[in-house]
């Protein structure tokens, strides 16, 4: 799940680029170590019984630390698994699909649906939702990279997350959703903000990644993928098509496998910016150039830093799909910010604002995830009862 700011998806505290330090390692992604069969079993593993009922998920050991806004929601995840078994049924029920693309594409169609969705919805277990998602994401995709033998940087280097790290991620969230639940001007200055880089106040270090170039990296890492497959394997056809030039659809992509039914609603928004008419002029002439760099820095990750020759057939086509659900998120969330500051429409601000916080976590656990090298790391299961 390359879920911007780093990985598939972006540092920890920023969607998709991840710094990897101490070990001399700077990797960007869009998730340590599980046993092969642990990953195995887990891919294949069907919910058993009955299509849906009576299903739970079984969690292994992850990072979580109690006292802040996330809390614990079991009965929300077995709820969706429930559902995601029932539609699926038994035989292709697989937890990594489970978790990685159907939980965070659900939460987030739920946060568009809602009017006020960071004082509508239970957000502490919303972000609890993501936080897994993207920490075992990072675990599964670790496992793999280390499989191939050719990710040498990655299998070398461990940096669990600690309480400290944990209570800044959280907080960050926190803070994105006050904003989301402020006054009209602290919404649209908050999504105008979302938009950009942050640079770092400490010399040397990359800058806090906005959302443009979160879309952009994460556009850039699955076109590398998609267009350099493992060696034996091939992309299924059509499945992402993206302009050549961002500045003729800015901030947009078109997908085979097609998820999250918000993103239909922010299309047009990619089209208003390609015109750059009234209010979104200024964006229009900025956009372009700040994805094209993220674009290239994503392909490079991929094209060298991180390597996904020798996955197998079942892994790749996971990569791919967890990728293109991630990049629809970010797209969706990235032009409900843009319409928000074009157009100075608080409800869509806030809804905007939500999903971002949602993004931090899953981002940041993505990355929690992906270097966390200690043994014993193992994927959620279904049980039936």
């Amino acid at each position: 799940m390359d879920h911007g700011s780093g990985g598939l998806m972006g540092e920890p505290l920023s969607r998709r680029e991840a710094l990897v330090r101490g070990a001399g390692l700077a990797a960007a992604l869009g998730m340590g170590g599980v046993t092969l069969a642990s990953a195995a079993s887990a891919l294949g593993r069907s919910a058993g019984g009955k299509a849906g009922r009576g299903v739970t998920v079984v969690l292994p050991d992850y990072p979580f630390f109690p006292g802040t806004l996330m809390e614990e929601a079991p009965e929300l995840l077995d709820s969706l698994a429930r559902t995601y078994v029932k539609g699926e049924g038994n035989e292709d029920a697989v937890m990594t699909r489970f978790l990685f693309s159907y939980v965070p594409v659900t939460m987030f169609d739920r946060i568009y649906d809602a009017k006020s969705p960071a004082a509508t919805l239970p957000m502490g277990g919303v972000l609890w939702l993501f936080h897994l998602s993207g920490y075992f994401g990072g675990v599964w995709l670790r496992d793999e990279l280390v499989r191939t033998g050719k990710n040498p940087a990655i299998s070398g280097y461990s940096d669990p997350q600690d309480e400290a790290g944990f209570v800044a991620l959280v907080g960050k969230a926190q803070a994105r959703l006050d904003a989301a639940t402020g006054r009209r001007h602290e919404v649209l200055e908050a999504n105008e903000a979302s938009l950009y880089d942050i640079p770092s106040e400490t010399p040397g270090e990359d800058p806090e990644r906005g959302l443009i170039d979160t879309f952009g990296y994460n556009e850039g890492y699955l076109l590398q993928i998609a267009e350099k497959p493992p060696e034996g394997l091939s992309t299924p056809a059509d499945f992402v098509d993206c302009p050549a030039e961002p500045s003729s659809r800015p901030l947009y992509c078109g997908y085979g496998t097609s998820r999250l039914e918000a993103l239909r609603r922010f299309d047009p928004i990619s089209r208003r910016l390609a015109k750059g008419a009234g209010a979104y002029g200024a964006l229009a002439s900025e956009i372009p150039a700040l994805q094209e760099a993220a674009i290239a820095r994503g392909r490079m990750v991929w094209d060298g830093l991180l390597d996904v020759q020798g996955f197998s057939q079942d892994a790749y086509e996971q990569l791919l799909d967890i990728s293109s659900a991630f990049l629809e998120t970010v797209q969706a969330t990235v032009l409900a910010a843009v319409e928000a500051v074009a157009e100075r429409d608080v409800a869509v601000g806030r809804q905007a604002a939500t999903a971002n916080a949602c993004m931090g976590v899953w981002l940041g656990s993505y990355i929690t995830g992906l270097t966390d090298g200690r043994a014993g790391r193992a994927l959620p299961e279904f049980e039936s009862p």
